[in-house]
């Protein structure tokens, strides 16, 4: 086996036993939807998106394991915040890495499923054990935003670095390493928008639900991609295709719906701002 064929391998195995075991728990957790009682909480933060209440629910109840598991051992939501951000950095330092071998962006992106979780989990862990506080929602809001931008910008470094030059320490810049770097600065500019419209708007009162590309789903999107960019490499080339296209493909389709989410946040937004001034 070739060391191309061994790191698919390696990248593609755990995502095959997990496909198994979240199919066979997904199916348990269908048969007994009905009679589940639905959180509150997730409930009230229901919006139009990809993510709907009946995944949002199977998320919890799958990792309710490890909720209990923090229960136990009495870490803070805020530690776990903390885990998330460091588990983030390190996610983005994967992907910038990615230009040495490909499973460092598989590897990557099971790392973003994780820190993803420990992101929704210390939310409610914070209600669950009654350490719900502004300075914890505080410090969540902004460590959703460092998450974000280490992630990013290490995709970014990845484009950057591809074609790095050690003899002459420089950079060649090809058409797609471009179309990635602005794709992903793109996606930051409407990652903080859609996060600043929202305070803005809370900071007077107004709230909306609307937004089809919110933090779940763009997690949901590059991990599973970013899990299968290897697999997905050996098909690209077999068809004589850039390999980066399948990650940049991903990339322009979250650019485009998480900027006009902001812009569809922020025109509900003004509206029913104005209409208070009335």
């Amino acid at each position: 086996m070739s060391d191309n064929e061994t790191s698919i391998y390696y990248s593609i195995l755990p995502l095959i036993i997990t496909i198994e075991i979240v199919v066979i728990l997904f199916t348990y957790f269908a048969i007994t939807w009905k009679r589940r009682s639905k959180s509150k909480e997730t409930l009230s933060r229901l919006h139009k998106s990809f993510i709907g209440i009946f995944l949002i629910e199977f998320w919890y109840w799958i990792t309710r394991p490890l909720l209990n598991f923090f229960k136990l051992i009495k870490i803070t939501p805020n530690g776990i915040t903390a885990i998330s951000i460091f588990l983030s950095f390190v996610t983005g330092s994967l992907y910038a890495a990615g230009f040495i071998a490909p499973v460092f962006i598989a590897i990557g992106g099971w790392l973003l499923i994780i820190s993803g979780t420990l992101d929704m989990l210390d939310g409610a862990l914070a209600r669950e054990t009654n350490q719900t506080t502004k300075a914890g929602a505080f410090f969540d809001s902004c460590g959703d935003r460092y998450s974000d931008a280490f992630v990013f910008i290490g995709i970014a470094l990845y484009f950057l670095s591809k074609n790095f030059s050690a003899d002459t320490a420089t950079f060649t810049i090809t058409t797609f390493d471009f179309i990635g770097i602005v794709t992903i600065l793109t996606v930051l500019l409407g990652t903080a928008s859609m996060s600043y419209v929202k305070a803005r708007g809370e900071a007077v009162g107004a709230t909306t639900k609307r937004g089809l590309m919110q933090r779940t789903e763009r997690v949901l999107m590059l991990s599973i991609c970013s899990v299968l960019d290897p697999f997905l490499r050996i098909i690209l080339a077999e068809y004589k295709l850039h390999t980066d296209i399948a990650l940049i493909a991903v990339l322009i389709i979250m650019s485009v719906l998480i900027n006009f989410s902001a812009i569809v946040r922020m025109i509900d937004l003004f509206n029913i701002i104005k209409r208070s001034d009335k």
